[in-house]
């Protein structure tokens, strides 16, 4: 049957943040749908950081090519197929786009488990890959939690941070947020449940860690980069702390020049560890990470608030609210 797709594609790259002018919207048909492949409704859309790499030559994330769809991951439902492993109806998350209808190799696709009411877009928040399970692997893969641990989050306010601060005070954690404004740090202490929240907009940021962990740090969680990660360093446990590095958005507007560590030093000093991560080289621990945060869900104790935008014309606009951090939890696109 033959289907119209609306979509918003990379027009022009920009040094810098990008621009509206920097994204066009269009509609163009799909073509039949080839043999191993799906058409699929396009239900919602993460609106994740990583997205800002691609849209910049030279990044360590694949740069979109332009004209290209802006890549993005989420969850829809399956309205043509021409593979037997997908049915009409079957709901499915991956790398959908910045599209309503989205023809995609079926094997791309990850069925949904809707089981013990789970909906399809918890797979783009507690458990989505760059939410849920990117906070999870984090936080107690590499950087191993444990109870009584005094944890700093930087950029907390967000998808992953919130995940974090949530899944941290599950596991019997002290949690410190870093975030920008006073709603913010409110969300933070009111509605996650932090310990202690700052505000990085408005506090002497280093001042505020060093009271709030006045004999140190156990883990640092950094969404961030810049100077928070050389206030972490300073601020270290004596012994055994660990660092896991998600991501560093204060540095995508520029990757040319990134800001690197000063501090590191601090690293031998007090015998601690700075890991980097990839979340999909944990996919083993995966049916683990999905089994807590769920269980988690139902007993109330994770529950990860939406700043749901509606309408696929409006996916620039989100995307621009994503970089500007002009939001709280779980930034989605509804097309």
């Amino acid at each position: 049957m033959p289907h119209t797709n609306r979509r918003v594609f990379i027009r022009q790259y920009r040094e810098g943040m990008p621009q509206l002018e920097d994204f066009g919207i269009e509609d163009v048909a799909l073509p039949e749908v080839p043999s191993g492949q799906v058409v699929v409704k396009v239900d919602t859309l993460s609106m994740d950081a990583w997205i800002r790499t691609t849209l910049t030559p030279g990044s360590f994330h694949e740069t979109a090519p332009l004209g290209s769809t802006i890549r993005a991951l989420g969850v829809g439902q399956v309205v043509e197929s021409a593979d037997p492993s997908l049915a009409v109806g079957d709901w499915v998350y991956g790398m959908l786009a910045a599209q309503t209808l989205a023809l995609v190799p079926a094997a791309a696709m990850t069925k949904l488990d809707l089981s013990n009411s789970l909906k399809p877009a918890d797979y783009v928040g507690p458990l989505g890959l760059t939410t849920g399970l990117t906070a999870w692997v984090g936080l107690i893969a590499v950087a191993e939690v444990k109870a009584g641990d005094t944890v700093l989050v930087s950029g907390a306010a967000g998808a992953v941070g919130s995940m974090v601060v949530m899944l941290a005070k599950a596991r019997g954690a002290r949690v410190i947020g870093v975030a920008g404004g006073p709603d913010k740090c409110r969300y933070l202490t009111n509605q996650l449940g932090a310990d202690v929240a700052i505000d990085y907009k408005n506090a002497d940021v280093a001042a505020a860690v060093a009271a709030a962990a006045p004999v140190g740090i156990n883990v640092f969680f950094d969404n961030v980069g810049g100077e928070i990660l050389d206030i972490a360093l300073e601020n270290l446990a004596p012994a055994d702390a660990r660092i896991a590095i998600c991501g560093a958005i204060s540095q995508y507007s520029d990757l040319g020049n990134v800001r690197g560590p000063a501090k590191y030093l601090r690293l031998a000093e007090r015998n601690a560890a700075m890991r980097g991560f990839v979340v999909t080289h944990h996919a083993a621990r995966f049916p683990e990470a999905k089994a807590e945060i769920a269980a988690l869900m139902q007993d109330g104790k994770i529950d990860l608030p939406e700043h749901m935008v509606e309408g696929i014309d409006h996916f620039a606009e989100a995307l621009l609210l994503l970089f500007a951090g002009g939001h709280t939890g779980n930034l989605l696109v509804r097309p």
